[in-house]
């Protein structure tokens, strides 16, 4: 799935903020030659603490939990193009101490497609290798500057308030009933109204997996490592005010699961954080969960 991490600084009420909303990545596909159409619900969250802005005052700590519930889908263009699609809505909650708000909408939708450069398949070993991109549209509402003043919480919104560009490549090898699964997207991101932008982001994981044939079932385990950069965010791009508490790496360990009845799917997925610096150190990353159900056709 797309990649749509973002994060901030706050013009007053903080000095550092989490980062937000979900993190998309294609990953391990389901059958290639089918189209598909899925529901998918991922949760995530991320803590904070930095310093206050009153001298000789405790640290702030903040917490923020991000809940992205999904429709997406792939619809096969002839014998050589994918199309994908994913439209997100966000339910996203923020706490400080005893205060907490809430911001909840329907997020960005973003469309990718996907060129097959390679496909081979024998009795043992198969190969696919798609690369592609597309463009997150910034469909989702976002106050821009007047939210930024009033809450410091820019990353909260449903929306980024501005266009994103991907490219992105999957490769996926399988031989007999084991393979590895390499995925990359790099977002190139643009400035909103207020001249506020979103460092450009790397998401790329590699995964290996095997499938078990138990009754009418096909299962297929799954665990691997996914890493994350983004560079840091500008308050201000057109005087080029460097956001220097924004940006980082993110290295998760992951588990999940697939498993296929007929044309009916379903996933479960699960990292864990082994290594991370973000926000200048000042933000936690903790795990992410990803659950979702699919209908091939």
């Amino acid at each position: 799935m797309l990649l749509t991490m973002h994060t901030c600084i706050s013009a007053k009420a903080c000095d550092v903020c989490g980062c937000s909303a979900s993190n998309q990545f294609l990953g391990i596909l389901p059958r290639y030659s089918y189209n598909f159409i899925g529901f998918q619900y991922q949760e995530s969250s991320f803590s904070t603490a930095h310093p206050s802005l009153y001298e000789n005052k405790p640290y702030d700590h903040s917490h923020d939990h991000y809940n992205t519930f999904q429709l997406w889908g792939r619809y096969n263009l002839g014998q050589h193009y994918q199309l994908f699609a994913f439209l997100p809505y966000q339910y996203n909650i923020h706490k400080q101490d005893s205060a907490n708000s809430k911001q909840s909408g329907i997020g960005d939708i973003s469309v990718l497609l996907n060129r097959i450069v390679w496909k081979s398949e024998s009795d043992k070993v198969n190969h696919l290798l798609l690369v592609g991109g597309g463009i997150k549209l910034p469909t989702g509402h976002h106050d821009g500057i007047s939210t930024l003043d009033k809450q410091g919480l820019p990353n909260m919104q449903p929306g980024s308030g501005a266009f994103d560009f991907i490219a992105n490549t999957n490769y996926t090898i399988r031989y007999n009933k084991a393979g590895i699964n390499l995925d990359a997207a790099y977002t190139f991101t643009s400035t909103t109204k207020d001249s506020y932008k979103y460092g450009n982001r790397l998401n790329a994981g590699i995964l290996g997996f095997y499938t078990l044939n138990v009754k009418q079932f096909a299962l297929l385990p799954i665990a691997g490592v996914r890493y994350e950069y983004t560079l840091h965010d500008y308050d201000n791009y057109s005087r080029k005010w460097l956001n220097e508490q924004s940006g980082g790496y993110l290295c998760y360990a992951t588990l999940g699961i697939q498993a296929y009845y007929n044309k009916l799917g379903a996933r479960l997925t699960y990292q864990q954080p082994i290594a991370q610096q973000y926000g200048a150190g000042y933000v936690t990353t903790n795990h992410k969960v990803e659950i979702g159900i699919f209908l091939l056709f």
